[in-house]
């Protein structure tokens, strides 16, 4: 004959089961969930919002002159960082598969565009003014071609 407590104790550990049970399926489809491909909407959404992030803080740096070498060197060390770390935040983004082709051609060019900036920012420090306002100037035309790619994605442009 069983005991009440004896009856508590299996009563206890069926609910200790059931408990862990229901918590592991949780975790599956949590996990399961997690791990699905975004949807068009939403890996947009994504890129949109890290550009609401540093598209203020890019508009906040004035485009300089680049007769005036001071300036443009001094935007290129501002932006430089800026940009680097706008895209290094939609480069950890999961774009759906039918983006895919489309925004790792977009990505390659914003990479190309953060190279360019680089060389203007290496000509400043060396001074070497030519170099500096050929460099800045490619930069802004290569932006045309970035925000051409992302526009048909549907990516902001500006402020990605």
């Amino acid at each position: 004959m069983r005991t009440l407590g004896d009856r508590r104790t299996r009563l206890g550990v069926v609910a200790a089961a059931v408990t862990v049970v229901a918590i592991a399926g949780v975790i599956l489809v949590t996990t399961a969930s997690s791990h699905a491909e975004p949807t068009r909407a939403e890996y947009l959404e994504g890129v949109a919002a890290v550009c609401r992030v540093y598209g203020p803080k890019l508009d906040r740096i004035r485009p300089p002159d680049v007769a005036e070498p001071a300036n443009v060197i001094a935007a290129v060390d501002r932006v430089l960082p800026l940009v680097q770390a706008q895209l290094d935040r939609v480069m950890r983004l999961t774009p759906p598969s039918e983006l895919e082709p489309e925004v790792r051609r977009w990505l390659r060019l914003q990479q190309r565009r953060l190279r360019i900036l680089e060389k203007a920012q290496a000509a400043g420090r060396r001074q070497d003014f030519r170099a500096l306002s050929v460099a800045y100037v490619d930069f802004l035309l290569a932006g045309r071609d970035t925000g051409a790619l992302g526009k048909e994605i549907g990516i902001p442009h500006p402020p990605c």
